[in-house]
């Protein structure tokens, strides 16, 4: 696994969302009360950008359908999204926020 260094955690705001690059994959990166997590951006139902969407608690709302995610584990919470989302594993070290991919 390489570990790629994405934002400064101070920069991400609690219970939002901003989307990152990592290899030419597009990554939804999370700050929520209990840490930093990281899934696929695009929703696995129709192509939307989940950084566009709406954090609540630890569920990430899609903008096109209004499909729901568990964030730390992909898991679809509503409907209409039936696939989990892929999620990365994110590691802190020195205020800095890292993906792991591969």
């Amino acid at each position: 696994m390489q570990w790629h260094y994405v934002a400064l955690f101070d920069d991400l705001e609690e219970d939002d969302v901003v989307r990152v690059n990592v290899e030419n994959t597009p990554i939804a990166l999370y700050r929520l009360a209990d840490g930093c997590f990281a899934t696929h951006d695009i929703c696995t139902h129709a192509y939307a950008c989940l950084s566009d969407g709406f954090v609540e608690n630890d569920t990430v709302e899609c903008p096109l359908h209004q499909g729901i995610f568990h964030i730390p584990t992909g898991r679809p919470v509503s409907g209409p999204v039936t696939e989990p989302l892929a999620t990365y594993p994110v590691r802190l070290e020195g205020g800095k926020v890292y993906v792991g991919i591969g």
